[in-house]
This record gives C-alpha cells, structure tokens and sequence, in this order.
C-alpha cells in the first residue's frame, strides 16, 4: 500500500495526540478530505472511530505501522472513559490543533526546537512527558509561532475558567530563545474555544470560581485586564480558520488596511494603538480579535472627541461578538472583511489549507522520507 502525506500525518498526529476529535475533520473545509483519508486508513484497520464517532485513535495495527516508521508512539494504557477528564482535554487542544491545521499552520509534537520554524504548532502535552516535567504547574494547550509573534495557547470553558498566570507566562518567557536567537519575538495570549461568545462569557464571569487564588490559580475574569501581553481570542471553527491564515502574515494589519482604503488611509498621531486613521476616523483592524487594543482606542477615541471609529473584522466575528460588544458611547462603524480586500492584501498567500501535499511519500532505508 502506498501511502501519502495527509495518510502519514494523520497516523501519526493521531499516534501523539492518542485521541483527536472526530468533528473538525468533517466540519472544517479544508479538512474534509483529511476525513476522506480517515474513513480509509479505518477500513484498513489503522485507524478506529470511538462509538459516538467522538474521536478517532490508532488501532494496535497503527501503533505497529508507525513503529515500524520509525515513529514510536505509545498508546495509551487504558481506553478513556466518555467523561474522562484526560480525555476532554486531549480533545479540547485537537481541537485547536485541527483549526491551525486547517489555517496552514504546521503540527509538531516531537521536538520543541521546531518552534523556531513559522508557522508551528506545538502541544503543551509534549513537554509534559518524557524525562522530567517542564510544564509544572500549567496547563495551556500549546505554544505557537506564526506571523513572527510567539503565542501560548489556552482552552477556556467553564471547564477551565482559570490558569496559574504567573507560572504559565513564565514557561512563555523561557521558550523565548527557541522563537529567535535574539530573544525579541513578540509574545501574545490565544484565548481558543468553540465559539467567541463562549470564551468571552468566561473572560467576562461577574462570579469567581472555586479555585481563584489558590496555589497560584487565576481566574480569566480576573487576570484578562491586568494582562501585560496582547490576549487575542480564537473561535475553532470556519471562522477561526480564517482569522488564524491572516494572522500568520507578517504585518496583515497594514496590508488589510492598505488594500482596503488604498491611499485614504495614513497615520494616526493621535492615536498610535490604532491601525492608521481613514478621513479623520480611527481604524482597528480587529481580526485578531485583541478585543483590550480595540477597547482602549474606543476610550481614547471617545476622549479625543473623534466622530467614529471604524472597526474592521471577518463576518463570522462580527456577528458572533464583535457587534453585540461595541461601547454605546463610542460610535463605531462596522466594516467587514471580505474576499476581495483579503485578495489585494495577500494575493495567493492567505489560503487555508492544510499543509499536507498530495504527493506519495519516498522511502529512504525503510524510513518514511518527509
């Protein structure tokens, strides 16, 4: 049997995650033929489908085929039951990594140094086993490296209303060397979940929970404002995919805002945290969802007196949150991003897709050659 890449790097995703959510392959455009190749590595018996069709996972032959790849994952001692938490959570962080997937975004889970590379994903899970613990007292999903800023990466649920902030930015600012040898890559929050409402529910909690403020443990609520670095939301659907094959574009503000508004737009002195100004009117180009930047320009932009600001974000943002969350006081105008404008900014570049190519894979001394 001849297997390709998207074969290959979905055995082996599913051999590091041991369980990865079964949804996003059928939800999620780009990966739809992913799920094509799932339904066939099972027929082969490879791959296996939990009873809820929940999750999928490598079968003991998989585990086997991957070995003989020279790729020796273990699989997990025991099969999870339906409310496990270590089950949950795996799925939650494949769910985040199957919306990075889908943006392009390469998947790493053996060798951390590969965050050096752009653009990455790496799971927290990885650098809690093994020799060794150096992910003591955290609990984010992940690390990420796109768009020249290092992200980490956290679930938020009313599972996990919380984290241990001062330890879980200090593992950020230790891995700093391994995002660039100069140790000024900028550093930024991703807050994932399965909607942007559902996290901004969490962020904006008006009751604390059990665990705030014991053995370290923050809740979002209470940390989100006082947070020194960037906090970008991510919803892991369409949406989502979209907003993260922009966000991994260098410098995707200026580009968006250049293409739309062309030589209307140009600097705004007054306000330096805005993305330029159009006509007098402060622009956010908000499809990072950093919902703190764009609400301290609305403050600054109503205490300047300015007419309006004019908030520029993807469709499924604007209806999912972005319009039910603009300051009363503040007049904002609205403007959605659209196809055309992500053409001009981008070209050919900002495609979602996996990065998988279709091509068979070539065998080198017995090994898969990648």
């Amino acid at each position: 049997m001849l297997y390709d890449r998207r074969d290959f790097g979905l055995l082996r995703l599913a051999g590091a995650y041991q369980w990865l959510p079964a949804a996003p392959l059928r939800a999620l455009p780009p990966l739809r033929q992913l799920n094509q190749e799932a339904e066939l590595l099972a027929s082969l018996g490879l791959l296996a489908f939990s009873r809820t069709k929940e999750y999928l996972m490598p079968t003991p032959e998989g585990y086997q085929l991957l070995a003989s790849l020279d790729v020796p994952y273990k699989p997990p001692a025991k099969r999870p039951y339906a409310q496990s938490p270590a089950l949950r959570r795996r799925l939650e962080v494949g769910s985040i990594l199957l919306t990075c997937l889908s943006a392009g975004i390469e998947p790493a889970s053996d060798d951390v140094e590969r965050l050096k590379r752009q653009p990455v994903f790496f799971p927290a899970f990885a650098l809690r086993s093994g020799d060794g613990n150096l992910m003591n007292a955290a609990s984010c999903a992940g690390f990420g490296h796109w768009g020249n800023t290092a992200y980490m990466i956290q679930y938020v649920s009313g599972e996990h209303p919380g984290f241990y902030m001062n330890n879980e930015l200090a593992h950020l600012h230790n891995l700093s060397a391994l995002f660039s040898d100069r140790l000024d890559t900028p550093q930024a929050l991703l807050l994932a979940g399965p909607t942007y409402r559902a996290v901004y529910d969490v962020l904006t909690a008006e009751t604390t929970s059990a665990r705030n403020g014991k053995k370290g443990f923050v809740d979002y609520s209470q940390a989100y404002a006082q947070l020194g670095i960037p906090a970008c939301l991510l919803s892991c659907d369409e949406t989502g995919v979209w907003q993260l094959t922009i966000m991994r574009q260098p410098d995707y503000r200026a580009r968006i805002a250049q293409a739309a508004f062309g030589v209307r737009w140009t600097a705004d002195d007054l306000l330096p945290e805005a993305d330029g100004q159009v006509g007098g009117s402060p622009l956010v180009i908000a499809v990072d969802m950093d919902l703190r930047r764009l609400e301290r320009v609305c403050r600054d932009a109503r205490q300047q007196g300015r007419k309006e600001v004019l908030v520029a974000a993807l469709e499924g943002q604007m209806t999912g949150l972005l319009l039910e969350m603009f300051p009363r006081d503040v007049p904002v105008r609205p403007l959605r991003i659209n196809g055309n404008v992500l053409s001009a900014a981008f070209g050919g570049e900002c495609v979602p897709g996996d990065p998988w190519p279709d091509e068979p894979l070539r065998w080198k001394g017995g090994l898969v050659h990648v």
